[in-house]
């Protein structure tokens, strides 16, 4: 059976594209001839992934934000619905993405394909019943990644299997060997309009935190289509010779003592790693004040924007939204997050409520059985 299975895979971001990856590798170990294809990038393609387009670059948070992409974002969408049409895969596993995937699952749906949805809409948190209700009558099954998104999905009358997060195979490693090192890591994001918006702050924030905790600064790449733009405003911005990584964000955070961190997966990368850190995030104006305006009561059910204060549900590491993203802002938060003791009860207490074995592979085993 597994011979002529044919799985197409979408990930759409860097993080996706590294979960895909390792979720590619643990499908071609259970299931070496099945057929995989789909959207991904550098990960999915070492991985052993036919990918047949590439969007990474094209990734955006808000409102107003995605409109210089959206002839992009359209003709993804259509190359998309067009290789399910043509090639008819047995699964289509969206990963994350919500904007994007949910357009896809309801197409899917159209062409009686079955979906599994990784790392589905975060309404457990933020939404109401009647969103995951929406989530549940177009997706087949939840692979969910969270407790409470499990709980919330299954409630919702949806197909789940909570199979932990895709974060735990990846950093296992890591926290098994690593030695901080006097470092002050600078992670600006893997979306343009986040590395345009804070990287600036940042970096004028990085020199006086140098200063005061005799730290070395390093800038992370998240990928080498950003390597320009991050180097052409460390040379506008900054006023000293900078450090540069690229590749693995593990690599770096498993050696640094604090970093600045645009909010996303890299603040549970961090928290997981006992890494104190300052998450940071800037909207476009419009797009807050629309958010502010229009749905205030949602926000009001979100009291953090970072996963690791979400799950642990108290600030342990320093939020800094819009204005508050200042230079001066940054460097006390620095601080304090920089002296506070009790970072590694914290990583230690969230790791133990996320750990669920290799995670790749239990995701793995549920999709053949779902097939």
């Amino acid at each position: 059976m597994t011979s002529s299975l044919k799985i197409m895979i979408s990930a759409c971001e860097l993080s996706a594209d590294n979960y895909a990856g390792e979720l590619t590798k643990a499908l071609l170990k259970q299931a070496p001839t099945c057929t995989i294809f789909g959207v991904g990038s550098k990960a999915c393609k070492k991985a052993g992934m036919d990918v047949r387009c590439d969007i990474s670059g094209l990734s955006t948070v808000g409102i107003i934000e995605p409109i210089r992409f959206l002839p992009k974002l359209y003709q993804s969408l259509k190359q998309i619905k067009q290789l399910l049409r043509d090639e008819k895969p047995d699964i289509f596993i969206p990963i994350d993405n919500q904007g994007l995937h949910m357009e896809c699952c309801k197409y899917a749906k159209k062409l009686g394909i079955k979906t599994a949805y990784y790392i589905a809409p975060q309404h457990w948190h933020w939404g109401k019943k009647s969103d995951g209700i929406k989530v549940a009558a177009v997706v087949d099954h939840i692979l969910a990644i969270f407790k409470q998104e499990a709980d919330f999905y299954q409630a919702s009358g949806a197909a789940v299997t909570y199979v932990g997060h895709p974060i735990i195979d990846r950093i296992k490693p890591f926290r098994d060997n690593h030695k901080k090192e006097p470092l002050l890591a600078i992670f600006p994001g893997s979306r343009l309009q986040e590395i345009e918006r804070l990287l600036p702050t940042l970096l004028q924030a990085s020199l006086r935190l140098e200063s005061e905790l005799k730290l070395q600064t390093v800038i992370s790449i998240a990928s080498p289509q950003y390597r320009d733009i991050v180097k052409s405003l460390v040379k506008k911005y900054g006023t000293k010779q900078y450090q540069f990584h690229e590749g693995s964000s593990l690599e770096l955070i498993s050696k640094s003592s604090l970093s600045l961190v645009s909010s996303g997966t890299i603040s549970l990368e961090h928290a997981l790693l006992g890494v104190p850190h300052v998450v940071t995030y800037k909207f476009n104006p419009i797009t807050y004040w629309v958010a502010r305006t229009f749905f205030k009561k949602t926000l009001e059910k979100i009291p953090f924007m970072s996963m690791p204060n979400i799950l642990l549900n108290k600030e342990v590491f320093p939020e800094l939204l819009q204005e508050n993203v200042s230079i001066d802002n940054c460097v006390k938060h620095g601080k304090d997050v920089f002296l506070n003791q009790s970072i590694q009860n914290e990583s230690e207490s969230l790791w133990n409520s996320l750990n669920n074995g290799v995670v790749a592979d239990l995701v793995a085993t549920t999709l053949l059985k779902i097939i």
